[in-house]
């Protein structure tokens, strides 16, 4: 017999507790049974394609997005917002990374004038909270959360507002981004600063990016970079 895959039981477990609707009532509008979905969710059944058909119209979304399929759209009902009690179910999986305001770094801006940058100072190793994962992100272990620290992006992100970020879509030009920046240590490399700014460009050898406060570009070279991770949306991740 086929198992479930862990992704279908996340996104299914989620749907339930973003329309805070029972199993058993899911189980009797798709299949006629009450044990529909406690077999899926409880004994690991993989249900055959047309009563899953069945169970993600109930739910509001699709198959293949409970599947966790790249062709996969998320789906809501429209007018029909997440409940406080649901939303405190939602499992707390989203890890959250503290950071503090760093030293501001000097870079170039491409025209010879060096320009101060607020950096952030982030502890990658261990996360110091979790969060609420949104429904529309359920089976992406990858993303994570920081927090914005100092003035330099106001009034786009304010000090203190939590970013969700996600490492594995590439950011395109205009996106907030968060750059991870090289710290060597005596055993090799670890992350321990990053620029929450807003990506301008890409040129040979260098990443070019935005703060708004002061408004100012500048250039850094890719040899302190170690990774450029995009910002994402809250009302991406919630589905919308």
């Amino acid at each position: 017999m086929k198992r479930t895959p862990d992704i279908l039981k996340e996104r299914i477990q989620a749907k339930l507790d973003e329309l805070n609707v029972s199993a058993r009532e899911i189980s009797m509008a798709a299949a006629g049974q009450p044990d529909a979905l406690r077999n899926i969710l409880k004994r690991g059944v993989m249900p055959g394609a047309e009563r899953l058909e069945a169970i993600a119209e109930h739910l509001g979304t699709s198959s293949d997005w409970l599947l966790g399929r790249e062709q996969g759209i998320e789906r809501t009902f429209a007018g029909q917002p997440l409940t406080t009690e649901a939303f405190r179910r939602l499992p707390k999986t989203l890890p959250v990374y503290g950071t503090a305001l760093g030293a501001d770094l000097e870079f170039g801006d491409g025209n010879g004038v060096v320009v101060n940058v607020e950096q952030t100072e982030v502890h990658m190793t261990a996360p110091t909270d979790f969060m609420a994962r949104p429904v529309g992100v359920t089976g992406r272990p990858d993303l994570y959360v920081v927090s914005v620290s100092g003035h330099s992006m106001e009034p786009r992100f304010d000090s203190g507002q939590r970013l969700l970020v996600d490492p594995k879509r590439p950011p395109g030009v205009g996106d907030d981004v968060v750059v991870q920046l090289r710290g060597p240590t005596f055993d090799g490399e670890e992350v321990r600063h990053v620029l929450i700014k807003q990506l301008v460009r890409r040129r040979p050898g260098l990443v070019v990016l935005r703060q708004f406060n002061p408004g100012i570009e500048f250039e850094v070279p890719n040899e302190q970079v170690s990774c450029v991770h995009r910002v994402m949306r809250w009302d991406e991740a919630m589905g919308f």
